[in-house]
């Protein structure tokens, strides 16, 4: 009998080992197969990640692209807005004091990205000057190609006491300036 029971504790032994292999196998396979798919999720949700970052970069590319695109657009002209940059020409005038009227703008045809301006400018010298010096340095690529400058002389209107003393008074004079400058324009 005690051989007996001895077998029946030899098999529950064995029958008890076998199933807590066969369980840590089961489980040990279960954490393998959870390892594997949490190291899948985890590389999909690095590339996300990246993907994100590299959105964010490119967003901000573009943004940054953008100014660029602004800084372009405010050196060189759109022929098709070529009225907006003669309002600037003659605000630039009126700010400045003096009268600039724009005579002609042309779009040669043997110059590529270039657009000639022509302008007539009455004022006093130092305004004028002030008007070219601006031109010159404004954000627009400009290139002045000729400045003619000549004086005008206006007699001042006698005032009532010049009437009174009329002999040997000589009216002064006042001097007023005109200038044509012709200057190309980069264009788009």
């Amino acid at each position: 009998m005690k051989k007996n029971h001895t077998n029946l504790i030899l098999i529950i032994s064995i029958i008890i080992l076998l199933l807590c292999t066969g369980s840590f196998i089961y489980l040990l396979s279960i954490i393998k197969n959870k390892n594997l798919h949490t190291s899948v999720v985890l590389s999909t949700l690095e590339e996300k990640i990246s993907e994100k970052e590299n959105i964010n970069d490119l967003e901000k590319k573009i943004l940054e692209l953008g100014d660029v695109k602004k800084r372009i657009n405010d050196y060189l002209i759109d022929p098709s807005n070529i009225d907006l940059f003669v309002e600037y020409l003659e605000n630039t005038g009126l700010i400045n004091k003096v009268e600039l009227n724009v005579k002609s703008v042309e779009v040669p045809k043997n110059e590529k990205n270039t657009i000639s301006i022509s302008t007539n400018m009455k004022g006093s010298f130092n305004d004028i000057a002030k008007v070219i010096a601006l031109l010159e340095n404004s954000s627009y690529n400009i290139n002045i190609k000729s400045v003619y400058l000549n004086q005008e002389l206006l007699p001042n209107a006698p005032t009532g006491d010049m009437l009174k003393n009329t002999k040997g008074l000589i009216p002064e004079n006042k001097s007023s300036w005109q200038a044509s400058v012709t200057f190309d324009v980069l264009s788009i």
